[in-house]
């Protein structure tokens, strides 16, 4: 396991139960305050998908091609156009443009998200696999002159302290 994955996760979890927290405070939406939590209860999930990303980027056995680097960058431009337009909208109270930067936001980090996925190797497992086994034939000269041969012989040799297994 990477050191890094494990803050990682712990960063994920954390902003999906902010998420969760900041759309139940703002649900009623009858104060000023409720009304933008509940408009930037998407920004810790969007941070979440970035550290999973991240996880995946550290995890990648392949290397990404020139394509899916450049293409990597655009989705890391896309999301940060989408971040400074909901940093900028939201003082001047632009809903509208809000939720536009936490769509490009989404869109820029869907990108780095399915680079990442295409960079990990297929998984190979069977799906159904038989293991070989040997022909057994019972020989008559395995079996010893000691071993009981019918039930009453056992149980007899079961009572008999004195009997070897």
């Amino acid at each position: 396991m990477h050191p890094r994955i494990l803050p990682l996760a712990i960063v994920a979890a954390v902003g999906v139960a902010l998420s969760v927290a900041l759309v139940i405070y703002g649900l009623p939406e009858a104060t000023a305050g409720q009304a933008v939590a509940l408009s930037l209860s998407a920004l810790p999930l969007s941070v979440s998908v970035a550290a999973g990303a991240l996880m995946l980027l550290q995890r990648a056995q392949r290397t990404p091609t020139a394509l899916m680097r450049w293409s990597m960058i655009g989705g890391g431009i896309l999301a940060g156009i989408g971040l400074m337009m909901m940093v900028v909208s939201l003082p001047l109270s632009a809903q509208a443009a809000v939720q536009f930067g936490q769509f490009l936001v989404f869109v820029g980090l869907l990108i780095v998200l399915l680079i990442a996925i295409a960079l990990q190797t297929p998984a190979r497992t069977e799906w159904f696999a038989l293991a070989e086994v040997a022909d057994l034939e019972e020989d008559s000269t395995d079996i010893t002159e000691d071993a009981p041969r019918t039930a009453d012989e056992a149980e007899a040799a079961a009572v008999d302290p004195d009997a070897s297994l």
